[in-house]
């Protein structure tokens, strides 16, 4: 009987550890999975906190760069070409807003949000080393808008973007679309 479950603990020890890695597309994927907005009033300015919550899957682990280095001569590959300062690769997360606006025969469109308005910033490496590995998460980004910006009311939505760190070129994910947020309004 010993005999018979020792070898049964090592079949079921043995099946369990061989978990087979995703197989996910060496362009990233995401997916806007939701907008936490939390709306308060610092000194009097009714203010919404806007977090972008973004999915992502990725088939050789290339996301996120380090911060930029400036400095003459640096040798960081994520301050190099072609995420040097200035490259349309130098931001590897881009946001763009989208306001409704009421037609003139009364049905809602969104348009570019005050001429294009456009986020764009760098995210942070999510592997910290260089394994080609496939990886899925999230990512979070926060965004603070206030009654200075835009009436309460107003109704936002976003269209997201990531690339990855491939080279020559980077590779760009599918293009998310969020859905409406009312802001400055609880």
């Amino acid at each position: 009987m010993l005999k018979y479950s020792l070898a049964c603990l090592l079949m079921l020890l043995a099946f369990t550890s061989c978990r087979k890695e995703p197989n996910y597309p060496i362009e990233p994927e995401i997916e806007f999975k939701r907008i936490e907005k939390f709306t308060h009033e610092p000194n009097g300015i009714k203010t919404d906190t806007l977090t972008f919550v973004i999915g992502y899957k990725d088939g050789d682990g290339n996301l996120g760069l380090r911060p930029y280095d400036s400095r003459a001569g640096a040798t960081d590959p994520d301050s190099q070409a072609p995420f040097n300062f200035g490259s349309p690769f130098y931001n590897n997360f881009h946001l763009k807003f989208y306001e409704q606006v009421r037609q003139p025969d009364g049905s809602l469109t969104f348009e570019p949000f005050r001429g294009g308005f456009e986020l764009q910033q760098r995210f942070p490496r999510i592997s910290t080393d260089e394994r080609v590995e496939p990886l899925e998460g999230e990512i979070r980004f926060k965004y603070v808008i206030t009654a200075l910006e835009v009436d309460p009311g107003t109704v936002l939505r976003f269209e997201a973007f990531i690339y990855d760190r491939q080279l020559p070129v980077p590779n760009k994910s599918n293009v998310v679309v969020s859905e409406p947020v009312t802001l400055l309004v609880e």
